[in-house]
């Protein structure tokens, strides 16, 4: 064997048996037993053209064509998603390891962390969005598909000419729902706008997902819906003015805050108060001040003895609002903390090396997470509406593990003193 060729082997090949073993445990975690809506597409063409399937659904349901035409074409051929699954958790760890790891960490490493991060996402969230089929089309595979795209837009300067095109390419899926089209305009309207110019690949990029968007967003058939919907799962919510509907999504986002399982929010959170404590140089009131709250989610996050966890029931608040829990003064006390610690996050991520890409993801992440509470199913839509908002703490997580390495490396190596033989003498 060529030593060129076996040196290759022996760098990519635990590497290669990394992804073959998550993509073998992720097809393992695959849920078949939920029915909602995998039934509907598998049997949608049995009767109709694929042309007249989207276009009544265009007119009457939905603007997610392109997904929906995917899983009436698809969902029938488990070899399909199941070798789709775990490749777009592939590209989607490669898109964050491209946007915050690169310059600290080699492929080999990087990604294998980033996958590890995403198995990390709270349970009830990849149980909707990624390991139920109809979920995972209508939620990993785009959003998987959008971040990629958005990799490539931030280091356009250092991607070549195939990544350009690919990232073009990843456009219809990317933006063909409305969560990752929103974070996928967002990040890059930001990125160009720190640019200040405007480059042929950036001005066709921008213009081809605003028009997808537009698409999406502009189909019949999402007014329909929510009035369909209103009827469904929320009567009274058309008496709800902004602020109450932001709210309900305010509860969305607090529940998962404080849950046990939520691991990414955990190390954001833990890593965040290293970063502050021992990173970050100048710190001033604001710096304590986010460090404290970060201190006491961590607290409400964590399983504790019966005497704290009664000390902190009041302050964790874990239950979502309903029928009178909205006159409890500790509803709105629970709800300011959470708010707190998203401000914090916030400042935190202003300190990283690369501010603006990670407050970014964070500020789109949170934002369209909010935005759903504009919508009646927020709550019927469970937690799978959560999925970009974990991945952009995700992405928050890999940039302080980058910083936190950057100031490892940097930390002079102590010398030995060797006594001087002469001097003894």
């Amino acid at each position: 064997m060529p030593a060129a060729l076996k040196s290759t082997i022996l760098k990519n090949g635990p590497f290669v048996v990394f992804l073959l073993l998550a993509a073998v445990w992720m097809n393992t975690r695959i849920n078949r037993t939920i029915f909602i809506d995998n039934d509907m597409f598998r049997h949608a063409l049995d009767h109709t053209s694929l042309l007249s399937f989207l276009h009544t659904r265009y007119r009457i349901w939905s603007g997610r064509i392109f997904i929906e035409g995917a899983l009436a074409e698809t969902i029938r051929y488990p070899a399909f998603w199941r070798t789709l699954i775990p490749l777009c958790a592939i590209l989607l760890a490669y898109a964050i390891w491209s946007c915050t790891l690169r310059p600290v960490l080699r492929t080999g490493i990087g990604i294998p962390l980033v996958m590890g991060l995403f198995l990390l996402l709270p349970h009830e969230v990849s149980e909707e969005s990624v390991y139920w089929l109809s979920g995972f089309y209508n939620y990993l595979f785009p959003i998987s598909f959008a971040f990629f795209s958005i990799s490539v837009f931030l280091r356009q300067d250092d991607a070549g000419k195939i990544l350009r095109f690919l990232s073009l390419a990843a456009l219809p899926v990317g933006c063909s729902i409305e969560q990752s089209s929103l974070l996928l305009l967002f990040c890059t309207a930001v990125s160009t706008a720190r640019r200040r110019t405007v480059s042929l690949y950036s001005g066709l990029y921008l213009t081809i997902a605003a028009a997808i968007s537009a698409i999406v967003l502009a189909a019949p058939g999402n007014g329909r819906r929510y009035v369909a919907e209103i009827g469904n799962w929320l009567p009274e919510f058309p008496h709800f003015d902004t602020v109450q509907k932001l709210s309900l999504a305010l509860d969305r986002i607090h529940r998962t805050s404080v849950s046990t399982d939520n691991h990414i929010l955990l190390a954001a959170l833990v890593l965040s108060v290293c970063f502050l404590a021992f990173v970050k140089r100048n710190r001033g009131v604001q710096d304590v001040a986010a460090t404290g709250v970060m201190l006491l989610n961590i607290l409400l996050m964590l399983p504790l003895g019966p005497r704290l966890e009664k000390m902190l029931s009041a302050l964790r608040c874990d239950r979502f609002i309903y029928d009178l829990n909205w006159v409890y003064l500790n509803t709105y006390v629970a709800f300011f903390l959470t708010l707190c610690m998203i401000v914090s996050i916030l400042w935190c991520a202003l300190s990283l090396k690369d501010s603006i890409t990670v407050l970014s993801f964070l500020l789109g992440g949170f934002a369209v997470t909010f935005l759903t509470g504009l919508s009646p199913t927020i709550y019927a839509s469970s937690h799978r509406i959560l999925l970009v908002m974990e991945l952009s703490l995700v992405v928050y997580v890999c940039a302080l593990i980058e910083a936190l390495l950057i100031r490892i490396r940097a930390r002079p190596v102590p010398r030995l003193q060797v006594p001087d033989p002469s001097s003894a003498a």
